[in-house]
């Protein structure tokens, strides 16, 4: 019976199916040198958080499939598992719902003051309500960067708010977002009209510091920026020095530069942020649904059946 390898824990669900066709091995440590050693023999691995690179995949001759528990695969050498022949599967459709709600939270909070109003509360101020004004979302303006599946589901969530959405994509013209209620220009006339900028791309290369100083001084002192994508395709130290001279009004978070944060970050002093560790994407039901969509790449592809979400195509091909 082939071995596959899981890196993390997942939805007991998908560990039982598994388990229906393959030797599953729970892995104990996210360590290179721990994955190596534990992943030895593995035809497949299974990563949530892991880093799988090509050192580890030089070390693991057996392997031919890497499954990715969610959308994102930058922590994955793809072009390196492609010249193995290493097959690379996602699970692209999972976490859609739980992470545009998180978003849709974010703007919330924000918009309402919601942590600020909270604390004062339960401080005994109750009074203090007066000196803070709080956006009402009609009338006002939402700029997205990056219009891929989780912005569009934003769009369709924010539409009953009677906001003007505006977005910027440079792979997405209006043509191709017909029927929803956004508006596609650049991304200048995003940063200088929103009064929330909502960041969501995929990490590549090209979106490393996607948004820095140049962005935050285009924006209002009155807005607020969302990220719950990929924590560096914001430039966070730049950020932070926005925040702190009140170029821009607050921040909604569920993504670090590094991750965790150290202990020492300045964001955490900051009232007008609200902080979430990277759990947009963990609700009940999109955990279930990644571990079981990864869980389904590995199957078919070990039993010969078409895989339904291959991320490096050609190596089907081969």
């Amino acid at each position: 019976m082939e071995k596959v390898f899981l890196t993390e824990q997942i939805h007991r669900d998908a560990s039982a199916y598994l388990k229906e066709n393959f030797d599953v091995i729970q892995g104990t440590s996210l360590e290179a040198g721990e994955i190596i050693r534990q992943a030895e023999g593995c035809a497949a691995i299974l990563i949530r958080s892991a880093k799988i690179t090509a050192e580890i995949m030089d070390k693991l001759p057996s392997l031919k499939i890497i499954a990715k528990h969610g959308m994102g695969v930058d922590n994955i050498d793809v072009a390196h598992a492609t010249e193995k022949g290493i097959l690379v599967v996602n699970a692209p459709y999972s976490n859609l719902n739980a992470v545009a709600e998180h978003i849709v939270m974010l703007l919330l909070s924000l918009s309402k003051r919601t942590v600020q109003m909270d604390k004062l509360t339960r401080q005994g101020k109750f009074a203090k309500r007066n000196q803070y004004k709080t956006l009402e979302l009609k009338g006002s303006t939402v700029g997205i960067i990056g219009m891929g599946k989780i912005s569009r589901l934003v769009v369709q969530k924010l539409a009953g708010f009677e906001m003007e959405i505006i977005a910027s994509d440079p792979y997405v013209k209006q043509s191709d977002i017909e029927g929803l209620p956004v508006t596609m220009v650049s991304p200048e006339e995003v940063y200088r009209r929103s009064d929330t900028v909502i960041v969501h791309t995929s990490l590549f290369p090209s979106t490393f510091h996607l948004v820095g100083a140049e962005q935050f001084r285009l924006m209002k002192r009155t807005a607020c920026i969302i990220n719950a994508s990929r924590g560096p395709v914001i430039d966070e130290e730049a950020m932070i020095a926005a925040l702190e001279a009140g170029q821009i009004a607050g921040a909604g978070l569920d993504v670090y530069e590094q991750e965790p944060p150290e202990a020492k970050n300045p964001l955490f002093a900051m009232d007008n942020v609200i902080l979430s560790p990277h759990n947009a994407a963990l609700s009940e039901g999109a955990l279930r649904a990644m571990a079981m969509d990864s869980a389904l790449g590995i199957t078919e592809y070990m039993t010969g059946k078409n895989v339904t979400y291959p991320v490096n195509k050609e190596v089907l091909n081969k």
